[in-house]
């Protein structure tokens, strides 16, 4: 079988845009659930928590800002109101929730939102990508507690770097290259 020189370039802009699109799902952002994940507290109690933002996939280093919604009347606060994640890295936010004594006894659902955009010095312009997500936290403020558990929290760690989107990006590239050989040597 033999192919025209269009359909090479046919097949070699698939092969192109299929790459390009694994590089951009390659280069992801991340946050964990808070943790604990099963917050349970007594009114008038308060209670540290944290979360991850993972760029270990990212490009570049990452501004990110966050906030906490639907959990009135309870209050959040934050070691930082925003923080610069560097590329390759996860950074754990920490934060503390109180509960006032007046507070109705009940769980609380509401929303961790998380934006990220890519950091950019001072004097330098052009657009950015943001990127949002959003990962539920609960609280529950409870009568009496069975149990108290107290939870260490860790302090950061840099990851080990995950090879397989790599690999996977390194394999296509050696593919489309054998190709492009094979296919000019059949000329």
């Amino acid at each position: 079988m033999k192919m025209k020189n269009s359909d090479v370039r046919k097949f070699g802009f698939i092969l192109l845009s299929v790459l390009l699109m694994s590089i951009q799902t390659a280069m992801s952002l991340g946050v964990t659930q808070p943790i604990p994940i099963d917050l349970k507290l007594l009114r008038g109690d308060a209670a540290r928590f944290y979360f991850e933002i993972q760029a270990v996939m990212e490009s570049s280093r990452q501004s990110c800002s966050y906030s906490i919604s639907g959990l009135d009347p309870l209050v959040i606060s934050f070691d930082k109101k925003e923080v610069v994640v560097n590329a390759g890295d996860i950074k754990n936010i920490y934060g503390t929730v109180s509960v006032p004594i007046d507070a109705p006894i009940k769980a609380y659902n509401g929303d961790l939102t998380v934006s990220c955009r890519p950091f950019v010095g001072e004097g330098v312009s052009g657009s950015v990508i943001h990127k949002t997500l959003v990962v539920p936290f609960t609280v529950n403020v409870v009568e009496k507690l069975e149990e108290r558990v107290v939870r260490e929290i860790p302090e950061e760690q840099k990851p080990a770097i995950h090879l397989l989107p790599m690999l996977a990006i390194i394999i296509l590239v050696i593919l489309v290259i054998y190709l492009v050989y094979w296919l000019n040597k059949k000329k």
